[in-house]
């Protein structure tokens, strides 16, 4: 793997999970001489005890903000894995002077307004607005299997983990920027193991977009446990 100059990451994990789940790809990275930060989101991870704050979409923007703040961040590489790309575009809109590149890992890249029942296929969205009419955080219900991981000892590291995901960060809307600034380079990883049509969507639009370059990873919707070794090389010689 190619040596490149040093960067400031900051990985953003998806629903259920925490920062936890970058380890590996975290430490790869710090071994190659660039900053990492893996913020947890409210809620999650090690800060589940904080859900009973009932925090939303934009309570985890200010997460990631913080963190770039408090960590004093410049030219950030902006990584936003599923759930995580919801964060990020919110992120993008609030601090862009501060961010280097974005990169969308199998991740939702919403438009202006959306939310995330918005952009998932319409037996996710019941299924999760059932949860949000009744007020209650969603739990993990979709198993690591359908995601594409095989590997039972990942299973097995994860599934104990997960955390149920606060119900307002999927009905959220979001305030992403209406238009991508120039200047700002954008990737879309989408990661094969995983059929979902929403996500190939927007790796169809990304194709199509001046704006991206795109990369397609034949492994797991958990690409960073299940091929870190590969999206470490993406993330490395990303734009």
């Amino acid at each position: 793997m190619k040596k490149s100059n040093t960067r400031n990451y900051v990985l953003v994990h998806g629903a259920w999970h925490g920062g936890w789940v970058w380890h590996q790809v975290a430490d790869a990275l710090r071994e190659m001489g660039h900053t990492v930060t893996t913020p947890t989101l409210t809620g999650l991870g090690e800060r589940r005890h904080l859900a009973s704050l009932r925090p939303d979409l934009l309570v985890h923007v200010e997460d990631v903000v913080a963190n770039i703040h408090f960590e004093r961040l410049s030219n950030v590489v902006l990584v936003g894995w599923s759930y995580g790309g919801m964060v990020i575009s919110g992120v993008l809109e609030q601090i862009q002077e501060d961010v280097a590149s974005m990169i969308y890992l199998d991740a939702f890249v919403p438009k202006k307004g959306q939310a995330v029942i918005d952009c998932v296929e319409p037996a996710a969205a019941g299924a999760f607005q059932g949860f949000i009419d009744a007020e209650k955080d969603i739990p993990p219900i979709i198993p690591l299997e359908v995601f594409g991981v095989e590997d039972a000892a990942v299973r097995e590291f994860v599934n104990p983990k997960l955390a149920p995901q606060p119900f307002k960060t999927f009905a959220q809307p979001s305030e992403a920027l209406l238009e991508l600034p120039s200047g700002i380079p954008h990737t879309y990883v989408r990661c094969s193991g995983f059929p979902e049509p929403s996500l190939d969507a927007y790796l169809a639009s990304a194709e199509g977009d001046p704006n991206f370059d795109t990369h397609v990873m034949s492994t797991s919707h958990l690409a960073m446990l299940t091929d870190p070794q590969g999206l470490v090389e993406i993330l490395d010689n990303a734009s």
